[in-house]
């Protein structure tokens, strides 16, 4: 699934209401409607204390149309808008009287006299007062109840994003509502998963409200989410009559004296996966515990140090098992000593399978040198660093709040420094 800017989808917005002729009404009460029922999937419990907060643009009229499907749902909603009614956008004064002509319906105008009389009784709070245009730190009133949604709730519920996350960039400048479940439409947002943004989008679910499939497969992806749907088109599918031998042989090189978890939860993993054979390459000490807790799974003992780590011996008798492989992974508790460093490079200089590379085997790759040995790789390569280790495999003096705002930036930039 592709993710996108916040321009994006406000340009999808426009060319599915301006150029194809959807009314843009129809497409609120489309994601008020998925609101309503996503958040009733959260909460579960009609009795709940629900305060729905709408500010004066289209993400608030999304709030007043949840507001009015809730009740249908044995919700009682308390609606609190920023503005007055008349300081509503169009399409959000409309489902304000839609919502308002109702005989369960409850609203109030914020009135900072009022204090945190709204939010007594800690209620569930539905987030609807900033949508994807929202850019800097959130002014006056809708800084003070988002400073009082995140002190007074009992948890916070996004609607399209967290009200103080900048879509295009995760930036929040400020404060923002921390959510522990978002709903947004289309497609997702750069700023539900950058710099700061992932850590109050809370779980992330995506809805189709309508818009054009050939608008939304033409506009230009920032990164693409893996989602369970694409997970499935890409796993094979396996008959009845299947053997092992038909899910692939997998060499995993990991492990040592002082990290023997990382090579058990390494192929351990491996096996849950799918795998029809895993062999496990672990230093000869570490063989006689591998078996005893992962018995599901072969090992491949090879010579070791007196630390309980590869020798360089190691690499040749790796090269040849891994003849008979069909993907290798690398690096998980292997240590830092001199002799991991080169069976790594070796490793990954010397054969053609498709590898993952992680952990310790990327500490072995951080230089130049070592950029080059993977440059030179004809098979695929999948990296896994995390913040720190990715540092290191760039080689740049770049400090880690440059990273987190320049993140995908440069992962793009040393993938293509690798290919």
């Amino acid at each position: 699934m592709k993710i996108v800017t916040g321009q994006v989808m406000a340009e999808v917005d426009r060319i599915s209401i301006q150029d194809r002729g959807i009314p843009s009404l129809s497409l609120m009460e489309s994601a008020g409607r998925a609101t309503a029922r996503h958040f009733h999937r959260c909460c579960g419990d009609p009795s709940a204390r629900v305060l729905i907060l709408c500010g004066k643009g289209n993400n608030g009229g999304d709030g007043l149309v949840a507001a009015r499907n809730l009740l249908g749902f044995g919700y009682r909603p308390r609606v609190l808008l920023t503005h007055s009614p008349e300081e509503l956008s169009e399409d959000s004064r409309i489902n304000f009287e839609r919502y308002r002509c109702l005989p369960l319906s409850r609203w109030s105008v914020w009135d900072p006299e009022q204090g945190d009389e709204v939010f007594e009784g800690n209620p569930v709070v539905l987030d609807s007062l900033l949508g994807t245009g929202a850019k800097g730190e959130p002014r006056s009133p809708y800084g003070d109840l988002i400073e009082r949604a995140n002190d007074c709730a009992s948890w916070c519920f996004g609607v399209d994003i967290a009200s103080g996350i900048n879509s295009d960039t995760g930036e929040v400048a400020g404060e923002a509502v921390g959510c522990r479940s978002t709903l947004t439409f289309g497609l997702p947002m750069v700023g539900h998963f950058r710099w700061d943004g992932i850590d109050y989008t809370g779980t992330l679910s995506v809805a189709d409200i309508g818009f054009p499939k050939d608008v939304t497969d033409r506009v230009e992806a920032e990164a693409e989410l893996i989602t369970q749907e694409w997970a499935r088109e890409k796993l094979p599918r396996y008959t009845r009559s299947v053997h092992k031998g038909d899910r692939g042989r997998v060499l995993i090189v990991a492990g040592s004296a002082a990290m023997l978890g990382a090579a058990v939860l390494c192929a351990r993993a491996v096996v849950r996966s799918g795998a029809g054979l895993t062999t496990l390459a672990v230093p000869k000490s570490l063989n006689a515990s591998i078996k005893g807790i992962l018995p599901e799974v072969m090992t491949l003992p090879l010579p070791e140090n007196d630390n309980g780590e590869f020798s360089e011996e190691a690499l040749e008798k790796i090269l040849s098992f891994a003849d008979s492989m069909d993907s290798i992974g690398v690096g998980p508790g292997l240590g830092r000593s001199e002799g991991v460093r080169s069976l790594v490079r070796g490793l990954v200089a010397k054969t053609d399978l498709p590898m993952v590379v992680d952990a310790d085997g990327l500490f072995a790759l951080s230089d130049e040198e070592g950029r080059k040995i993977l440059k030179g790789r004809s098979a695929d390569t999948v990296l896994t660093p995390h913040p720190g280790e990715f540092l290191r495999l760039c080689g740049e003096d770049l400090g880690m709040e440059d990273l987190k705002k320049e993140s995908w930036e440069r992962c793009r930039a040393l993938s293509k420094e690798l290919e």
